[in-house]
């Protein structure tokens, strides 16, 4: 294999720098089987509660996958990302009439509607520091309706002892990914890059490289509880889940890689 160098990379820890060079490889890297049923079993928890509809706005939409399951769904949906190279993917794959604009937790969302249903899937508040979780979830708050629900995911400690121990290598027919953990997986704060090679379509046997940086950090749920009530938020339902398929009953740390949360608003 001939290496033809880097092409974009993130050097600084924003949303947005994370996402910008992995936008064109995104949806070959989350392409996953189960995927779109993990989406329709999140939003049956909110239907479970009564909300089968109304208005939605998805935070973190990234490439529009969720934002499309929000409308499969019977919702009237818009999303925002940090991202403006995700946010041109969303556009090419929902169409014009989905309204889409750049914003990143923890700063207020943009004004607009209040809605039915808030969601920020595939490890959006993670991506928050431990200080302004709190802001983050006022921000996710603020665009709410009284009795509407926020949907959400995080990450457990055991996602980060499983799958950020050691380099990981997935590929497509034309892309190649290595994941490749930087920090101990016990450790609060995860850094890790996540490289793309892809295969330059007129020689074969030459690839393009493409790099970007990830910072996660684990919030506890005592910390996400809080923060929901600092919001003026009810916790009316929380379950455990793997990162593919169906949700599971209350979470248990041992088995389950993410927690689910469904909050409303009084």
């Amino acid at each position: 294999m001939t290496l033809l160098g880097t092409c974009a990379s993130a050097g600084k820890e924003t949303s947005a720098a994370t996402y910008d060079p992995l936008a064109p490889h995104y949806d070959a890297y989350r392409k996953a089987p189960d995927y779109p049923r993990w989406l329709a079993g999140l939003l049956d928890l909110a239907a479970e509660h009564g909300l089968n509809g109304g208005l939605a706005l998805d935070v973190g939409c990234g490439t529009g996958t969720s934002t499309e399951a929000l409308i499969a769904a019977g919702f009237e949906a818009s999303g925002v990302d940090p991202s403006p190279a995700m946010l041109d993917r969303a556009r090419a794959r929902l169409g014009d009439d989905v309204q889409l604009g750049v914003s990143a937790l923890p700063e207020p969302l943009p004004v607009g509607p209040e809605v039915d249903l808030v969601t920020a899937f595939n490890d959006v508040l993670n991506y928050v520091e431990p200080e302004s979780l709190g802001a983050a979830v006022t921000s996710l708050a603020g665009r709410m309706r009284s009795g509407g629900l926020l949907l959400f995911d995080a990450n457990t400690p055991l996602l980060y002892t499983t799958y950020c121990v050691a380099p990981a290598v997935s590929e497509t027919e034309d892309v190649f990914f290595v994941f490749q953990p930087l920090t101990d997986p016990g450790e609060p704060t995860q850094r890790s890059d996540l490289h793309a090679f892809v295969r330059d379509p007129h020689d074969p046997t030459v690839w393009e490289r493409t790099v970007s940086h990830h910072v996660q950090h684990l919030h506890t749920h005592d910390a996400m509880v809080a923060a929901l009530e600092d919001a003026g938020l009810e916790l009316i339902d929380v379950r455990g889940a793997f990162n593919e398929g169906p949700l599971g009953g209350a979470p248990d740390e041992t088995q389950h890689i993410k927690r689910v949360y469904l909050a409303r608003l009084p």
